[in-house]
């Protein structure tokens, strides 16, 4: 079953579950959040695709994660910059991309130049960000094998005690440290698979590529090259 919703293309990898902050002070996305805030306070958000542009504005991937705004502030009581907390709910594909109602302006400096009221004029009431008609991909449910868990556990100690050591900080309990993570010693799932590579400091195109596995071995094989 297919959705539009608003897109939000930003060099950020969400995953299911995941909550992260974000500032939002661009005139297209403060418009976004008043419509999302004012309806189900969900949008997507995409990484950033570098090879394309739609008017000018930086386009989106295929794959993102819809998202779920659970905290927002007016910073400056001015609403010109929020700060929100978002949470991860579900991964999507687009299917039908939507452009902004106008093309980039030549000069284009936010939050100031041009203000939201002088691009909205130029909309005709369209929105001044992306959106998208989506279709909502399956949830994971296969399990890890023990033993691929286990290696990529060791492999995630191993990088640990070199950053505490390179930080001149002794690091000591490791099985303390996965618990007050969320993730388990003696068993494994998609979710700790995606906890797991939000730790691990990849680079965006390995967090993508978690992001868009089909499978946990898939996933698996990933981590298992990259940390």
């Amino acid at each position: 079953m297919s959705e539009i919703i608003p897109i939000f293309p930003i060099d950020v990898v969400l995953y299911p579950n995941q909550k992260v902050p974000l500032k939002i002070f661009e005139p297209r996305y403060r418009q976004m959040l008043d419509d999302c805030m004012s309806s189900n306070r969900v949008f997507g958000i995409n990484i950033i695709d570098g090879q394309k542009t739609e008017g000018g504005w930086a386009s989106p991937v295929e794959i993102g994660t819809l998202v779920y705004i659970i905290k927002c502030e007016d910073l400056d009581l001015t609403g010109s910059n929020y700060y929100i907390e978002i949470l991860g709910k579900k991964r999507f594909r687009i299917d039908n991309l939507i452009s902004p109602g106008i093309d980039k302006p030549a000069e284009y400096f936010p939050p100031d130049t041009p203000s939201m009221q002088t691009m909205m004029k130029k909309t005709s009431g369209e929105p001044l960000y992306f959106q998208a008609e989506v279709t909502y991909l399956d949830k994971i449910e296969d399990s890890v094998d023990l033993k691929d868990w286990n290696f990529m556990l060791g492999k995630l100690e191993l990088r640990i005690i070199e950053i505490a050591s390179n930080m001149g900080i002794e690091f000591e309990n490791f099985t303390d440290f996965v618990v007050s993570s969320g993730l388990k010693l003696d068993s494994a799932n998609v979710q700790d698979l995606y906890t797991l590579a939000s730790m691990c400091s990849l680079s965006l195109e390995t967090q993508q590529s978690v992001l868009e596995a089909k499978s946990s071995n898939e996933i698996v094989e990933i981590l298992q090259k990259e940390i």
